[in-house]
C-alpha cells in the first residue's frame, strides 16, 4: 500500500512541474508567481499529507 501511495505522490508532484513548465512556456504570467505557485502546490501536501515529509522536515520537539 505504501507503494502506492508514494507513486501516486510521485506523480502529483510531476504534473505539477510539468502544468508549471508549460505555464512559463506558454503563459504570459510572471515566472515568480508560476514557480510560487508550484513550490506552494509540491510543499503543502509533502509536508502534510506525504509520510516522507515527516522524515524530511522532523518536529523538534521531538528530540527533547
Amino acid at each position: 500500500m505504501n507503494k502506492i501511495r508514494k507513486r501516486k505522490f510521485n506523480t502529483y508532484y510531476w504534473t505539477c512541474v510539468v502544468v508549471a513548465v508549460c505555464m512559463i512556456v506558454f503563459s504570459n504570467i510572471d515566472w515568480d508567481t508560476i514557480f510560487s505557485g508550484l513550490m506552494a502546490s509540491t510543499f503543502i501536501p509533502f509536508y502534510t499529507l506525504d509520510e516522507r515529509g515527516a522524515y524530511a522536515f522532523p518536529d523538534g520537539d521531538e528530540d527533547e
